[in-house]
């Protein structure tokens, strides 16, 4: 029975060897079938053959394929694919690759590949790659890759134009024209143009333009041009024409366009504006106050960020009244108008008042907003006055159960008293110098 099965396979090894017909410096083969080499029909000449239809058990080798070709183990081509591979492990392909492959572990192009590869743990391609990648763990592209791109894993090529998602990371060791999904990071060792969002991180070498959005932060290494958008920061180290949104701190060399968050950095700012808690600008608005009013008979004020916003920090106390009463606050402010020697500023700060010896264990807080109205008196020094709008809200309860009355207010316009809260309204004046 064996010896019969045998002469079965020689008997076939040696009919399609007849019929094999001359292909360029190869042979073409319409139909091939085997075990593995050289136990198939082409024989010790299968480095020679083209096969349109090629079937081996175990593993095939041929000189290229123009057609299909099925393996349980392994396809090998010395030359070029032009079709579709199924192997059970591999397809290695020495030269280029136009058509579809399928393998349950890996598929290896040594020349340009164009169409369609999916395998079970990666896609590796020596030169450019176009078409579309899958693979369970990730795919390798030495070259350019104008393809989408999609692994378990990650992803990574030399220079992309096209789409990556992975479960891990892309990363491009060239310039990126790119949409790019990953559950960590997107890394572009060069220009990065077009979409990256990451669990945690998206960076760029170079260039930025378009838009990144991370879980944690975007890091630009020059310019960027476009949105930035991050769960904790975003940092760009050259000028940003574009908007910076982040839950903890912008950072940006030039600033054209706007900066969201609760921390902000810039060198300068040419046009646009930071927004954020605390907003600091090393070329923009820097000013120290001093000044007295009825409110606060001595306070001093900090100011920082740029002119159309600004951040201010605020102290002052109280002594020309029965008991020494102070008061710490945070406030904006911006300039309503402002020329070489007048300018007007536009404030609203909101304090909390203590008064007395000890701690109030409730909320006091002074709402006022300021209009001044500024003169330079030196480069660097004007002197200002203006009126002051103030809102006193007390919250007459303490935690323990207790009752509160402030008496911070010097006079008020209009009271009101409910069960819990306590408003108390009057109109001064302050006026000082400012350091600028």
């Amino acid at each position: 029975m064996k010896l019969f099965k045998l002469a079965v396979f020689l008997f076939f090894i040696s009919t399609v060897q007849l019929y094999a017909q001359s292909y360029g410096n190869f042979k073409k083969v319409p139909v091939a079938f085997g075990l593995f080499p050289p136990l198939n029909t082409n024989g010790t000449d299968a480095g020679n053959c083209v096969n349109q239809l090629s079937f081996n058990l175990i593993s095939g080798y041929s000189g290229g394929l123009a057609g299909f070709e099925f393996a349980g183990f392994s396809n090998t081509e010395r030359d070029f694919v032009r079709g579709a591979q199924f192997a059970g492990f591999l397809n290695f392909v020495n030269g280029e690759f136009t058509g579809f492959q399928y393998a349950g572990f890996a598929n290896f192009n040594r020349d340009i590949a164009r169409g369609f590869q999916f395998a079970g743990f990666a896609n590796f391609n020596y030169a450019e790659a176009n078409g579309m990648l899958f693979s369970g763990f990730a795919n390798f592209t030495n070259g350019k890759s104008l393809a989408i791109q999609m692994a378990g894993f990650a992803n990574f090529c030399e220079d992309v134009e096209g789409f990556q998602a992975s479960g891990f990371a892309n990363v491009v060791k060239g310039n990126g024209k790119v949409t790019q999904l990953s559950g960590f990071s997107n890394i572009i060792l060069g220009e990065a143009n077009g979409f990256q969002a990451a669990g945690f991180l998206n960076y760029s070498k170079e260039k930025m333009q378009k838009f990144q959005a991370a879980g944690f932060t975007n890091i630009v290494n020059s310019d960027a041009e476009g949105v930035q958008i991050a769960g904790f920061s975003n940092i760009t180290k050259g000028n940003l024409n574009g908007v910076q949104i982040a839950g903890f701190m912008n950072v940006a060399k030039k600033l054209n366009g706007l900066q969201l968050g609760f921390i902000n950095f810039a060198d300068s700012v040419e046009s646009g504006v930071p927004l954020g808690f605390l907003s600091f600008v090393r070329k923009g608005f820097h000013e120290f106050e001093f000044s007295v009013g009825e409110t606060f008979n001595t306070q001093v004020a900090l100011k920082i960020g740029v002119e159309k916003f600004y951040n201010i920090f605020a102290f002052g106390t109280q002594f020309l009244t029965s008991g020494f009463n102070w008061g710490f606050g945070y406030g904006i402010g911006t300039h309503l108008a402002h020329t070489d020697n007048f300018k007007t500023q536009l404030e609203l700060v909101s304090y909390q008042i203590k008064e007395g010896n000890d701690w109030i264990d409730t909320y006091n807080g002074l709402q006022q907003l300021k209009l001044t109205f500024s003169k330079k008196i030196t480069n660097h020094v004007d002197a200002f006055a203006g009126p002051a709008f103030n809102l006193l809200v007390t919250n007459n309860k303490f935690t323990d159960g207790g009752r509160f009355e402030s008496h911070f207010a010097p006079y008020s316009f209009f009271t009101h008293k409910g069960d819990d809260t306590t408003l108390k309204g009057w109109i001064g004046i302050t006026a000082g110098i400012k350091i600028n």
